[in-house]
């Protein structure tokens, strides 16, 4: 094998990946990056990070800024408390997480209704027990 120069870092330490929509999404929900763009996961399912606050919503082929680790807002879609671990439901909001369902983060602020904007840590925590 030829011995290879690297000019420049190829780590990136940015909490957020820019990628094409797959289809329409709303913004402060959860996305997932697939080989056709970012879509909206399966409820309970992984997913890449949260698609951050920018406009209300993007069309299929734009641009989107994803958070991926770190603090970040998420939309709840159903009440929970600061500490819960949270999943996505079939919306890409966060609910609390149940038995099976991949934890993509913790609650740094509680929702009281569907619909709040909650500080979130993004943890990839692998699956509920």
């Amino acid at each position: 094998m030829a011995s290879r120069i690297y000019e420049y870092n190829p780590i990136n330490d940015s909490p957020v990946i820019v990628a094409t929509a797959g289809e329409a999404l709303k913004t402060a929900a959860a996305v997932l990056l697939t080989k056709d763009g970012v879509k909206l996961p399966e409820a309970g399912k992984k997913a890449t990070g949260i698609a951050v606050l920018e406009n209300e919503t993007v069309a299929k082929g734009d641009d989107i800024t994803v958070q991926i680790r770190n603090q970040g807002m998420w939309t709840a879609g159903a009440a929970f408390d600061s500490g819960d671990f949270l999943a996505v439901d079939e919306e890409g909001l966060c609910q609390k997480a149940t038995t099976g369902q991949y934890i993509l983060a913790m609650a740094l602020t509680p929702a009281t209704a569907k619909g709040d904007i909650v500080n979130v840590a993004i943890i990839h925590a692998g699956y509920e027990a």
